[in-house]
């Protein structure tokens, strides 16, 4: 889970802290993927990184801290990679953003299902407004996500055509991706699946 960023156009604080529903914005989208039976669960943080750990204290996560947060998403992304790379144990990962706190388990778990059963080298959650995540990418990419820079994540990887990718349709909204005070109001008003 990508926790690292600084909220650059959020202007109060981390979002990631915000309340949402009985929690903060990060322990919602943690708590979807508990629920959905990731194990190990590791959480990059950065940014505020001592307020997650804390939010996030009672949470059955391992913590990874990247500390060149400020050069993009991407270096976050290559952090938790790193980090999973030394598990032989691991298959794949799949890749959440802290600050989608209304992702549902139901649709991580589809996407996890199909991985898992089609073979593929990645899939995604294509959701009925547009794609999104969780995006599950095979153990065989690792050292390619490892290398991530800049602020992209996969969106290179994607549009080069160098992660053959299968679509998981979900018939449900998009996860809200809470970026500004207006996204944050929305996420809010979205009523529990």
């Amino acid at each position: 889970m990508l926790a690292a960023g600084c909220s650059l156009r959020y202007p109060a604080g981390s979002k990631l802290l915000l309340p949402f529903r009985d929690d903060t914005v990060v322990e919602s989208a943690v708590r979807a993927a508990l629920a959905a039976e990731l194990r190990p669960l590791v959480v990059v943080i950065g940014h505020e990184a001592e307020a997650v750990r804390e939010a996030l204290g009672h949470a059955p996560v391992r913590f990874v801290e990247n500390r060149e947060y400020r050069l993009g998403l991407g270096t976050s992304l290559a952090a938790g990679i790193r980090e999973l790379e030394a598990e032989k144990g691991v298959g794949a990962v799949a890749i959440l953003l802290g600050d989608e706190p209304d992702v549902r388990p139901a649709a991580i778990r589809s996407v996890v299902s199909a991985w898992r059963e089609l073979g593929v080298p990645a899939a995604r959650a294509v959701y009925r407004d547009r794609p999104g995540h969780p995006v599950i990418v095979d153990r065989s990419h690792f050292p390619t996500l490892a290398q991530a820079r800049g602020d992209e994540g996969l969106g290179a990887l994607l549009r080069a055509g160098e992660l053959p990718l299968h679509a998981v349709r979900i018939d449900a909204p998009a996860p809200l991706d809470i970026d500004t005070p207006d996204d944050y109001a929305a996420a809010r008003r979205r009523r529990e699946p």
